[in-house]
């Protein structure tokens, strides 16, 4: 059975993503949402405790880890979803040869280049590869 903050995130999160409810798994007192991207890029959505975590290709991020507020959590991790899922937001994933360095999402590719000397420094040994729910 989901804890009290698990189902009622989840509420929030469906209200606003119903076309997600197929892909919810409910383990204990947490769940699970997982699937592919359209483009490939495997995209998760949990909770647990008083957090969600959303994770798309190599990011995630969490919601409501420091206050967890069901509604707020469920609204933002939903907001967040909508943005990648429309492409409003992509990811910017560095990599240095094969090897994983960093990522964050990014509204554009221009976004994620390296502004200062010392970024375009850091990075010179390093490629860019952005990574969109539809590609």
């Amino acid at each position: 059975m989901l804890s009290s903050y698990s189902s009622q995130s989840l509420d929030f999160l469906l209200e606003i993503l119903p076309d997600l409810r197929p892909f919810v798994t409910e383990q204990e007192d947490c769940f699970e949402i997982k699937m592919i991207s359209p483009s490939g890029w495997e995209f998760w959505v949990s909770s647990a405790e008083n957090e969600i975590t959303v994770g798309f290709a190599e990011y995630h991020t969490h919601f409501g880890w420091h206050e967890g507020d069901p509604s707020d959590d469920g609204t933002d991790a939903a907001g967040f979803i909508r943005s990648l899922r429309t492409g409003q937001l992509m990811l910017a994933v560095w990599y240095q040869g094969d090897k994983y360095v960093s990522s964050w999402p990014v509204e554009s590719i221009q976004e994620a280049q390296p502004k200062t000397w010392f970024q375009r420094w850091w990075r010179k040994n390093q490629r860019l590869q952005t990574k969109k729910w539809i590609e």
